[in-house]
């Protein structure tokens, strides 16, 4: 994937430059813990500029770089979490429904499909992002903060489906 390669490339680059690049989760995880809803759009893009500014890592493109795809990684992290836990708590109700004969369509594999539809868009809207570019040296860093971006706002849609039917079962 983009992504992965992007980071490698960009913290290879960063320490190469002399940049200790520091990225710290818990940012992250305070940030969603001190908001709900909606507002917890806000929370991304926190951890990568708190990594900016340790060492001052995000004097550099490598580091910015390095930067943003360590709190998409983080993001890619709570996101998987979320599905997983949306998975079987909709593949649970799956089953409850096909047991009482409903003619409601299952939603586990609609989560599914919509999950690798938007993977592709992501993709292919961070590729356009890193285009505008035109082959400059912030393309790079722009494509990771852009990835970054769609990958927390697509963690948190989820992240409240979990938490949701979380509560569904309490």
């Amino acid at each position: 994937m983009i992504g992965v390669a992007m980071l490698s490339l960009s913290a290879t680059a960063a320490r190469a430059e002399g940049i200790p690049v520091a990225y710290d989760p818990q940012v992250i995880t305070a940030c969603l813990a001190a908001k709900n809803g909606p507002a917890r759009s806000a929370c991304i893009g926190l951890g990568a500029a708190h990594c900016m500014t340790v060492d001052n890592a995000g004097s550099s493109n490598a580091g910015m770089g390095f930067c943003f795809g360590a709190e998409r990684d983080d993001w890619d992290s709570r996101l998987n979490a979320a599905y997983q836990t949306v998975v079987a708590q909709d593949g649970k109700m799956d089953a409850e429904l096909q047991e009482l004969g409903s003619a409601a369509p299952p939603q586990v594999p609609a989560l599914k499909e919509m999950q690798r539809a938007w993977i592709a868009y992501r993709d292919a809207s961070c590729t356009y992002e890193m285009s505008t570019w035109g082959g400059g040296s912030g393309a790079g860093p722009a494509g990771s903060q852009c990835e970054m971006q769609l990958t927390g706002a697509q963690a948190l849609r989820l992240i409240a489906r979990a938490e949701q039917l979380e509560g569904d079962t309490q």
